[in-house]
Protein backbone atom coordinates (compact mmCIF):
# COMPACT_ATOMS: atom_id res chain seq x y z
CA UNK A 1 0.00 0.00 0.00
CA UNK A 2 1.17 3.18 -1.14
CA UNK A 3 0.52 6.44 0.93
CA UNK A 4 0.12 10.02 -0.04
CA UNK A 5 -0.13 13.19 2.09
CA UNK A 6 -2.45 15.52 0.45
CA UNK A 7 -0.98 18.58 3.21
CA UNK A 8 2.17 18.24 1.39
CA UNK A 9 0.82 18.76 -1.92
CA UNK A 10 -1.42 20.98 -3.91
CA UNK A 11 -4.75 19.84 -4.97
CA UNK A 12 -3.50 19.78 -8.26
CA UNK A 13 -0.40 17.54 -7.88
CA UNK A 14 -2.05 15.34 -5.76
CA UNK A 15 -4.59 14.90 -8.69
CA UNK A 16 -1.82 14.78 -10.64
CA UNK A 17 -0.16 11.65 -8.51
CA UNK A 18 -3.26 9.75 -8.39
CA UNK A 19 -3.59 10.17 -12.65
CA UNK A 20 -0.20 8.72 -13.47
CA UNK A 21 -1.29 5.56 -10.53
CA UNK A 22 -4.53 4.90 -12.71
CA UNK A 23 -2.41 4.65 -15.87
CA UNK A 24 -0.15 1.76 -14.21
CA UNK A 25 -2.88 -0.13 -12.25
CA UNK A 26 -6.29 -0.59 -13.57
CA UNK A 27 -8.39 -0.33 -10.01
CA UNK A 28 -7.54 2.27 -7.46
CA UNK A 29 -8.50 2.03 -3.80
CA UNK A 30 -8.37 5.14 -2.00
CA UNK A 31 -8.60 5.00 1.76
CA UNK A 32 -7.90 6.90 4.56
CA UNK A 33 -9.51 9.51 7.72
CA UNK A 34 -12.10 11.99 7.06
CA UNK A 35 -10.69 14.89 5.50
CA UNK A 36 -7.78 13.50 3.65
CA UNK A 37 -9.22 14.19 0.12
CA UNK A 38 -10.78 10.63 -1.36
CA UNK A 39 -13.91 12.19 -2.51
CA UNK A 40 -12.36 15.39 -3.81
CA UNK A 41 -9.42 14.28 -5.57
CA UNK A 42 -11.43 11.19 -7.05
CA UNK A 43 -13.95 13.76 -8.54
CA UNK A 44 -11.36 15.99 -9.62
CA UNK A 45 -10.10 12.26 -11.38
CA UNK A 46 -12.81 11.79 -13.30
CA UNK A 47 -11.91 12.10 -17.44
CA UNK A 48 -12.80 9.75 -19.96
CA UNK A 49 -10.04 7.35 -18.93
CA UNK A 50 -12.15 6.51 -15.83
CA UNK A 51 -15.08 4.13 -16.34
CA UNK A 52 -16.85 3.72 -12.91
CA UNK A 53 -16.79 5.33 -9.33
CA UNK A 54 -17.57 3.47 -6.30
CA UNK A 55 -17.84 4.73 -2.62
CA UNK A 56 -18.76 3.01 0.38
CA UNK A 57 -21.82 4.75 1.91
CA UNK A 58 -21.35 3.97 5.34
CA UNK A 59 -21.42 6.62 8.05
CA UNK A 60 -17.10 6.54 8.31
CA UNK A 61 -14.22 7.43 5.98
CA UNK A 62 -15.69 5.79 2.89
CA UNK A 63 -13.39 4.05 0.57
CA UNK A 64 -13.43 5.40 -3.09
CA UNK A 65 -12.91 2.57 -5.50
CA UNK A 66 -11.84 3.87 -9.13
CA UNK A 67 -12.13 1.80 -12.30
CA UNK A 68 -10.36 2.29 -15.32
CA UNK A 69 -12.73 2.62 -18.27
CA UNK A 70 -11.14 -0.30 -20.32
CA UNK A 71 -11.15 -2.61 -17.36
CA UNK A 72 -14.51 -1.57 -16.85
CA UNK A 73 -15.82 -2.65 -20.35
CA UNK A 74 -13.53 -5.90 -19.44
CA UNK A 75 -15.30 -6.72 -16.52
CA UNK A 76 -18.98 -6.60 -17.91
CA UNK A 77 -17.83 -9.17 -20.52
CA UNK A 78 -16.71 -11.48 -17.61
CA UNK A 79 -18.97 -13.95 -16.20
CA UNK A 80 -18.76 -14.43 -12.66
CA UNK A 81 -21.68 -16.64 -12.13
CA UNK A 82 -25.00 -17.41 -13.35
CA UNK A 83 -26.87 -17.23 -10.17
CA UNK A 84 -30.37 -19.25 -9.31
CA UNK A 85 -32.97 -16.70 -8.44
CA UNK A 86 -36.34 -17.78 -6.72
CA UNK A 87 -38.72 -17.26 -9.49
CA UNK A 88 -39.49 -20.35 -11.92
CA UNK A 89 -40.84 -20.82 -15.39
CA UNK A 90 -42.63 -23.84 -15.43
CA UNK A 91 -40.44 -26.65 -13.19
CA UNK A 92 -37.19 -24.67 -14.15
CA UNK A 93 -35.79 -22.30 -12.09
CA UNK A 94 -34.32 -18.96 -13.65
CA UNK A 95 -31.26 -18.16 -13.48
CA UNK A 96 -29.29 -14.58 -14.30
CA UNK A 97 -25.92 -13.77 -15.69
CA UNK A 98 -23.47 -11.87 -12.80
CA UNK A 99 -20.79 -10.05 -14.13
CA UNK A 100 -17.06 -9.55 -12.27
CA UNK A 101 -18.09 -6.04 -12.56
CA UNK A 102 -21.90 -6.43 -11.16
CA UNK A 103 -19.96 -8.71 -8.59
CA UNK A 104 -17.60 -5.47 -7.60
CA UNK A 105 -19.95 -3.31 -7.09
CA UNK A 106 -22.42 -5.53 -4.60
CA UNK A 107 -19.11 -6.01 -3.30
CA UNK A 108 -18.58 -2.34 -2.48
CA UNK A 109 -22.37 -2.46 -0.47
CA UNK A 110 -21.96 -5.20 1.14
CA UNK A 111 -18.62 -5.18 3.09
CA UNK A 112 -18.32 -1.58 3.94
CA UNK A 113 -22.22 -0.36 4.10
CA UNK A 114 -24.19 -3.73 5.13
CA UNK A 115 -21.84 -6.06 6.74
CA UNK A 116 -19.28 -3.12 8.41
CA UNK A 117 -16.74 -5.33 7.71
CA UNK A 118 -13.59 -2.58 6.72
CA UNK A 119 -11.36 -1.53 4.13
CA UNK A 120 -8.66 -4.81 4.77
CA UNK A 121 -11.99 -7.03 3.75
CA UNK A 122 -13.18 -5.05 1.09
CA UNK A 123 -10.21 -5.15 -0.68
CA UNK A 124 -8.89 -8.60 -0.13
CA UNK A 125 -11.83 -9.87 -1.60
CA UNK A 126 -11.16 -7.33 -4.86
CA UNK A 127 -8.21 -8.75 -5.02
CA UNK A 128 -9.59 -12.04 -4.95
CA UNK A 129 -12.38 -11.48 -7.50
CA UNK A 130 -9.88 -9.08 -10.25
CA UNK A 131 -6.76 -11.51 -9.75
CA UNK A 132 -8.17 -14.13 -11.95
CA UNK A 133 -8.26 -11.01 -14.89
CA UNK A 134 -4.33 -10.28 -13.98
CA UNK A 135 -5.10 -7.72 -11.97
CA UNK A 136 -4.54 -6.67 -8.49
CA UNK A 137 -6.46 -3.29 -6.83
CA UNK A 138 -3.88 -0.50 -6.05
CA UNK A 139 -4.83 1.03 -2.46
CA UNK A 140 -3.69 4.08 -1.62
CA UNK A 141 -4.21 5.67 1.67
CA UNK A 142 -4.36 9.68 1.55
CA UNK A 143 -3.52 10.98 4.89
CA UNK A 144 -3.17 14.62 5.92
CA UNK A 145 -1.54 16.55 9.23
CA UNK A 146 -3.85 16.58 12.37
CA UNK A 147 -4.43 20.36 11.54
CA UNK A 148 -5.24 20.29 8.42
CA UNK A 149 -7.65 16.90 8.71
CA UNK A 150 -9.65 19.45 11.22
CA UNK A 151 -9.68 22.55 9.27
CA UNK A 152 -11.01 20.21 5.98
CA UNK A 153 -13.90 18.82 8.01
CA UNK A 154 -14.89 21.90 9.83
CA UNK A 155 -15.31 23.29 5.61
CA UNK A 156 -16.45 20.66 3.82
CA UNK A 157 -20.13 21.78 3.67
CA UNK A 158 -18.89 24.78 1.95
CA UNK A 159 -18.09 23.69 -1.16
CA UNK A 160 -20.19 20.12 -0.71
CA UNK A 161 -22.69 20.77 -3.23
CA UNK A 162 -20.13 22.07 -5.90
CA UNK A 163 -18.65 19.07 -5.83
CA UNK A 164 -21.47 16.66 -6.28
CA UNK A 165 -22.53 18.93 -9.29
CA UNK A 166 -19.23 18.58 -10.50
CA UNK A 167 -19.67 14.70 -10.27
CA UNK A 168 -22.59 14.45 -12.05
CA UNK A 169 -21.78 16.32 -14.64
CA UNK A 170 -18.66 14.68 -15.00
CA UNK A 171 -20.60 10.87 -15.16
CA UNK A 172 -22.90 11.90 -17.63
CA UNK A 173 -20.06 14.38 -19.99
CA UNK A 174 -17.99 10.98 -19.92
CA UNK A 175 -20.32 8.02 -19.25
CA UNK A 176 -19.22 7.35 -16.04
CA UNK A 177 -21.17 5.00 -13.44
CA UNK A 178 -21.27 5.83 -9.95
CA UNK A 179 -23.08 4.83 -7.00
CA UNK A 180 -22.24 7.86 -4.89
CA UNK A 181 -26.40 9.65 -3.20
CA UNK A 182 -24.14 12.21 -1.09
CA UNK A 183 -21.75 13.85 0.64
CA UNK A 184 -21.52 15.40 4.09
CA UNK A 185 -23.19 18.27 3.71
CA UNK A 186 -25.03 17.44 0.31
CA UNK A 187 -27.26 15.26 -1.46
CA UNK A 188 -28.47 14.13 -5.10
CA UNK A 189 -31.68 14.84 -4.99
CA UNK A 190 -32.70 12.06 -8.15
CA UNK A 191 -30.19 9.13 -7.77
CA UNK A 192 -31.91 7.37 -10.34
CA UNK A 193 -31.63 9.45 -13.10
CA UNK A 194 -28.76 11.36 -11.40
CA UNK A 195 -29.71 14.90 -11.53
CA UNK A 196 -30.37 17.87 -9.20
CA UNK A 197 -27.98 18.67 -5.73
CA UNK A 198 -29.53 20.03 -2.72
CA UNK A 199 -28.82 20.47 0.81
CA UNK A 200 -29.38 17.91 3.72
CA UNK A 201 -33.41 18.62 4.90
CA UNK A 202 -33.46 19.94 7.78
CA UNK A 203 -34.56 16.85 9.56
CA UNK A 204 -31.57 14.81 8.52
CA UNK A 205 -28.16 14.81 9.76
CA UNK A 206 -25.36 15.99 7.57
CA UNK A 207 -22.44 15.32 9.83
CA UNK A 208 -21.13 18.99 9.31
CA UNK A 209 -21.02 21.68 11.21
CA UNK A 210 -24.36 22.85 9.90
CA UNK A 211 -25.75 20.28 12.40
CA UNK A 212 -24.26 22.99 14.77
CA UNK A 213 -26.48 25.52 16.42
CA UNK A 214 -22.92 27.20 17.52
CA UNK A 215 -19.44 26.13 18.68
CA UNK A 216 -17.78 27.25 21.61
CA UNK A 217 -14.36 27.57 21.32
CA UNK A 218 -12.64 25.11 25.05
CA UNK A 219 -8.73 26.68 24.86
CA UNK A 220 -8.33 27.77 28.21
CA UNK A 221 -11.01 25.90 29.53
CA UNK A 222 -10.93 23.17 32.21
CA UNK A 223 -13.16 20.09 32.66
CA UNK A 224 -15.02 21.52 35.06
CA UNK A 225 -15.69 24.55 32.74
CA UNK A 226 -17.10 22.84 29.92
CA UNK A 227 -19.39 20.75 32.15
CA UNK A 228 -20.74 23.88 33.96
CA UNK A 229 -21.52 25.55 30.51
CA UNK A 230 -22.84 22.56 29.47
CA UNK A 231 -25.33 22.34 32.47
CA UNK A 232 -25.85 25.99 31.90
CA UNK A 233 -26.90 25.20 28.31
CA UNK A 234 -29.22 22.38 29.41
CA UNK A 235 -30.95 24.75 31.76
CA UNK A 236 -31.44 27.69 29.63
CA UNK A 237 -31.84 26.28 26.12
CA UNK A 238 -32.74 22.61 26.33
CA UNK A 239 -30.55 22.10 23.50
CA UNK A 240 -28.46 19.01 23.87
CA UNK A 241 -24.45 19.93 24.21
CA UNK A 242 -21.29 17.96 23.94
CA UNK A 243 -17.25 17.61 23.66
CA UNK A 244 -14.68 14.97 23.43
CA UNK A 245 -11.92 14.07 26.20
CA UNK A 246 -8.46 12.32 25.04
CA UNK A 247 -7.47 9.83 28.26
CA UNK A 248 -3.65 8.72 28.00
CA UNK A 249 -2.61 7.08 31.06
CA UNK A 250 -3.07 9.59 33.86
CA UNK A 251 -3.65 12.33 31.79
CA UNK A 252 -6.71 13.92 30.30
CA UNK A 253 -7.33 16.54 27.87
CA UNK A 254 -10.26 18.05 25.67
CA UNK A 255 -9.61 17.47 21.64
CA UNK A 256 -12.71 19.13 20.64
CA UNK A 257 -14.65 22.45 20.93
CA UNK A 258 -17.77 22.24 22.98
CA UNK A 259 -20.86 22.16 20.25
CA UNK A 260 -24.76 23.01 20.84
CA UNK A 261 -26.62 21.24 18.92
CA UNK A 262 -30.54 22.06 17.23
CA UNK A 263 -33.77 21.10 18.75
CA UNK A 264 -34.46 18.78 15.77
CA UNK A 265 -31.76 16.26 16.26
CA UNK A 266 -29.07 14.62 17.82
CA UNK A 267 -25.98 14.75 16.02
CA UNK A 268 -23.27 15.43 19.35
CA UNK A 269 -21.48 11.41 19.07
CA UNK A 270 -20.61 10.67 15.97
CA UNK A 271 -20.49 14.18 14.29
CA UNK A 272 -17.85 15.39 16.94
CA UNK A 273 -15.82 12.03 16.17
CA UNK A 274 -15.89 12.55 12.50
CA UNK A 275 -14.91 16.54 12.60
CA UNK A 276 -12.28 16.42 15.22
CA UNK A 277 -11.15 13.04 15.34
CA UNK A 278 -11.43 10.84 12.26
CA UNK A 279 -12.64 7.24 12.79
CA UNK A 280 -12.20 4.05 10.43
CA UNK A 281 -14.06 0.60 9.95
CA UNK A 282 -11.91 -2.10 11.81
CA UNK A 283 -14.74 -4.78 12.87
CA UNK A 284 -13.37 -6.48 15.80
CA UNK A 285 -15.95 -8.37 17.92
CA UNK A 286 -18.40 -6.17 18.50
CA UNK A 287 -16.45 -2.46 17.95
CA UNK A 288 -16.88 -2.12 14.17
CA UNK A 289 -14.88 1.61 14.09
CA UNK A 290 -11.61 2.61 15.39
CA UNK A 291 -10.61 6.37 16.31
CA UNK A 292 -7.36 8.31 14.97
CA UNK A 293 -6.05 8.69 19.17
CA UNK A 294 -3.99 6.85 20.56
CA UNK A 295 -5.44 7.05 24.32
CA UNK A 296 -8.74 6.22 24.97
CA UNK A 297 -11.68 8.66 23.91
CA UNK A 298 -14.83 10.06 25.48
CA UNK A 299 -17.70 11.81 24.66
CA UNK A 300 -19.36 13.74 26.95
CA UNK A 301 -22.82 15.08 26.51
CA UNK A 302 -25.71 16.49 28.11
CA UNK A 303 -28.75 14.98 28.38
CA UNK A 304 -31.80 16.25 26.56
CA UNK A 305 -35.56 14.64 27.77
CA UNK A 306 -37.21 15.13 24.49
CA UNK A 307 -34.61 13.58 22.27
CA UNK A 308 -34.17 11.16 24.93
CA UNK A 309 -37.61 10.32 24.76
CA UNK A 310 -37.62 10.13 20.99
CA UNK A 311 -34.83 7.82 20.34
CA UNK A 312 -36.55 5.44 23.82
CA UNK A 313 -39.77 5.01 21.68
CA UNK A 314 -37.98 4.81 18.27
CA UNK A 315 -37.11 1.46 19.47
CA UNK A 316 -40.33 -0.55 19.36
CA UNK A 317 -38.82 -3.30 21.58
CA UNK A 318 -38.77 -0.81 24.78
CA UNK A 319 -41.90 -0.87 27.02
CA UNK A 320 -44.64 1.98 27.19
CA UNK A 321 -43.20 5.20 28.60
CA UNK A 322 -44.40 4.63 32.32
CA UNK A 323 -40.91 4.50 33.26
CA UNK A 324 -38.06 7.06 34.00
CA UNK A 325 -35.90 7.18 30.57
CA UNK A 326 -32.69 5.97 31.05
CA UNK A 327 -29.54 8.75 31.48
CA UNK A 328 -27.30 6.78 29.45
CA UNK A 329 -29.71 6.09 25.94
CA UNK A 330 -29.20 2.36 24.40
CA UNK A 331 -27.78 4.26 21.71
CA UNK A 332 -24.62 5.72 23.98
CA UNK A 333 -24.62 2.16 24.88
CA UNK A 334 -24.65 0.85 21.51
CA UNK A 335 -21.63 3.83 20.20
CA UNK A 336 -19.34 3.06 23.27
CA UNK A 337 -19.73 -0.82 21.80
CA UNK A 338 -18.92 0.37 18.14
CA UNK A 339 -16.60 3.14 18.32
CA UNK A 340 -14.60 1.84 21.26
CA UNK A 341 -14.79 4.73 23.56
CA UNK A 342 -16.08 5.95 26.90
CA UNK A 343 -19.96 7.73 26.85
CA UNK A 344 -20.59 10.20 29.82
CA UNK A 345 -23.86 11.72 30.19
CA UNK A 346 -24.62 14.73 32.52
CA UNK A 347 -28.60 15.65 33.53
CA UNK A 348 -29.02 19.18 34.03
CA UNK A 349 -29.95 18.75 38.09
CA UNK A 350 -26.36 17.14 38.43
CA UNK A 351 -27.01 13.59 37.43
CA UNK A 352 -24.16 11.35 36.07
CA UNK A 353 -24.41 8.08 33.87
CA UNK A 354 -21.67 6.91 32.05
CA UNK A 355 -20.02 3.58 30.19
CA UNK A 356 -17.31 3.18 32.44
CA UNK A 357 -18.37 2.91 36.55
CA UNK A 358 -14.91 4.59 37.73
CA UNK A 359 -15.56 7.75 35.31
CA UNK A 360 -19.32 8.25 36.43
CA UNK A 361 -17.32 8.66 39.54
CA UNK A 362 -15.26 11.01 38.90
CA UNK A 363 -17.35 13.14 36.91
CA UNK A 364 -20.25 12.75 39.51
CA UNK A 365 -17.47 14.51 41.82
CA UNK A 366 -16.84 17.14 39.57
CA UNK A 367 -20.70 18.21 38.85
CA UNK A 368 -21.40 18.57 42.42
CA UNK A 369 -19.55 21.23 42.99
CA UNK A 370 -20.73 22.79 40.15
CA UNK A 371 -24.68 22.67 41.05
CA UNK A 372 -24.10 22.97 44.85
CA UNK A 373 -22.82 26.01 43.92
CA UNK A 374 -25.74 26.92 41.24
CA UNK A 375 -28.26 26.01 43.66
Amino acid sequence: MDILDTSKHTKEESVRILSEELEKHPILVLTGPQGGGKTTLAIQLLSENVGAYFEGRARAAQPVVLIRKDFVEKMKGELYEKRKLPIFEGDEPVYVEVSVYDQVKLLVENIFDVMELGEPELIRQLTLLTKKMGVVPEEIELIASDEELVKRRLARHLDAKERLTTLIEKEKKYGIESNLWGIQGAKITDVVNREGVADYDEDQISRTIKDFDRIIPTKGMTLEDCLQTMIEISNNENNESGFLVEHSGEDEKIVSDLIVGKGANSIIGVTLLEIYVGFRQNRSLYRAYKHAKDGKLEVIHSYTPTLQELEYNANPWNPPLSIEIPVLSSADVAASERFDIMVSVIRPDGIVESSSKKRKKELEEIVSGIVGIEE
